[in-house]
């Protein structure tokens, strides 16, 4: 309640964002629980895990804008992949300079298997409170990218995080890479089987072509069958359920019906925007645990003063170094995102949420079980995701009017790169059409043929235009408006 109540207030004025306000609720609501129950919540991961966070990745890929997901891939990807284990590396060396140094104790560092699983959590970003700012109206470019980073960044952090979580020292980098590329594989696998048999039983099963309720429910329960088959597997669940959502939207819904579609789309934004509101008032209510017990470790501010500096620096060097790797690529040709984009591309990956805050606790044993260094670990994450979500989310409209960031709406774009790049691109975003369109969608999409006096005359395909490509000529051959 409090995170929706809020996002009218921050309408108006832009001083703390809503997931703030929702973590300042729950903390209130923790202590009076704490005080008058005797007792505090405790975080589920299993909660988060297998009911939070497939609302959330469902609506991602469900209504994802494609064209421009696909677009922006090459900056993705290295952001969410290569940034990420830059981040993950940077951070993991650069925490091996600090000691802790107790005010009734002897000073010590924290053992390297601690700095591993700390690096791997805190490489996740937040991106929650950075898109409340960076609309896809205004920004269409920095939308794409910071939400396509922040999807591909949950996947490689969680697999970072399960990576090194029994490992010692920092294991080898092609077994590092080698383990992200299997996963990454298998995922992929994963979620095109169970995205292309949805879509197979949506065209086939007539009777799902005409009712609403059932067949929506039954596309939820097909994905996220996928989800579960994934995580046991020991894959990625999250990659796994993007890619199936994101099939399941680009040919399943079109075999159901217009009322359906409509419902379908609706209904996964509104699961999205509850699990959010909700995440960030149970991670304040069970924040408590952390904070008010007796024999808990308390916060150790100097240390987590030093891993948000270390992010920082962290964030700034990946941000510079692909920046001017995709630059000599392009052979000195301008990016299409320009440097003040940049930046903010840069503050919203400082951006740390509850994402860090489940890792952390699935890293550690449980809370009875736990040693003084596992205890300093959570109160670590747990003070850094706090002053994110109270004090990054308040800067960042700040940065944006320092700056002077003047909104790029849609079609407004500045051609990326050399003519012989774009038509690459273009050729490479043809063919695939092509293919889609004569092959995939006649098999996956019901009723949908070719409509061959449209296509003798295809206007060219440029990927740098607004909108979907492809789509707009096709037509359902059994009469359904399309």
């Amino acid at each position: 309640l409090a995170y929706i109540g809020w996002s009218y207030v921050f309408e108006k004025c832009h001083v703390l964002h809503e997931t703030g306000a929702a973590v300042l609720v729950g903390l209130v609501a923790g202590y009076m629980m704490q005080i008058f129950y005797g007792r505090a919540a405790s975080f589920s991961y299993e909660m988060f895990s297998y009911i939070l966070l497939p609302m959330v990745i469902f609506a991602a890929g469900f209504n994802l804008d494609k064209h421009r997901f696909f677009r922006f891939g090459g900056y993705i990807a290295a952001l969410g992949i290569t940034g990420t284990v830059l981040i993950f590396l940077l951070i993991f060396f650069g925490s091996e300079f600090f000691t802790i140094r107790p005010s009734n104790g002897t000073p010590f560092q924290l053992p390297a298997q601690s700095r591993l699983v700390l690096a791997s959590v805190l490489a996740s970003t937040d991106t929650v409170a950075p898109m409340a700012f960076i609309t896809a109206s205004d920004f269409p470019q920095l939308y794409a990218v910071v939400f396509g980073e922040g999807v591909l960044n949950d996947v490689v952090s969680i697999l970072l995080s399960t990576s090194v979580e029994d490992a010692t020292t920092l294991p080898p980098m092609w077994q590092l890479l080698g383990r992200l590329l299997v996963v990454f594989s298998c995922s992929s696998a994963m979620g095109i089987a169970f995205g292309l048999s949805i879509s197979l039983l949506f065209k086939r099963a007539k009777v799902l072509h005409k009712e609403v309720l059932k067949p929506v429910v039954l596309l939820l329960g097909c994905n996220y069958a996928c989800y579960i088959l994934t995580e046991v597997c020991e894959f990625s669940s999250i990659f796994a359920l993007f890619v199936s959502s994101v099939l399941s939207g680009h040919y399943a819904m079109h075999g159901m019906s217009l009322e359906a579609q409509s419902f379908a789309s609706e209904l996964a934004e509104l699961m999205a925007y509850t699990a959010e509101s909700i995440v960030f008032g149970y991670f304040g209510l069970t924040a408590v645990a952390y904070t008010s017990q007796a024999n808990s470790v308390g916060f150790e501010f100097r240390l987590i003063f030093y891993y948000i500096v270390c992010i920082v620096c962290a964030r700034v060097v990946s941000i510079s170094l692909l920046a001017l790797a995709m630059r000599l690529l392009k052979c000195g040709q301008q990016l299409a995102l320009s440097r003040k984009e940049l930046c903010m591309v840069c503050m919203a990956g400082c951006m740390r949420g509850t994402i860090a805050y489940a890792l952390i606790l699935r890293a550690v044993p449980p809370e009875d079980e736990q040693s003084h260094v596992d205890r300093i670990m959570v109160t670590t994450v747990l003070g850094i995701v706090l002053v994110n979500c109270l004090v990054f989310g308040g800067l960042f409209p700040v940065v944006m009017r320092f700056l002077q960031l003047e909104p790029r709406p849609q079609g407004s774009e500045s051609p990326e790169g050399s003519t012989l790049s774009r038509q690459l691109r273009q050729r490479l975003a043809g063919r695939w059409q092509r293919f889609d369109e004569s092959y995939l969608m006649p098999l996956f999409r019901p009723g949908w043929q070719r409509n061959v006096s449209e296509t003798s005359s295809l206007p060219s395909l440029s990927v740098d235009g607004p909108g979907h490509v492809g789509l707009e000529r096709f037509h359902r051959s059994d009469g359904a408006p399309q």
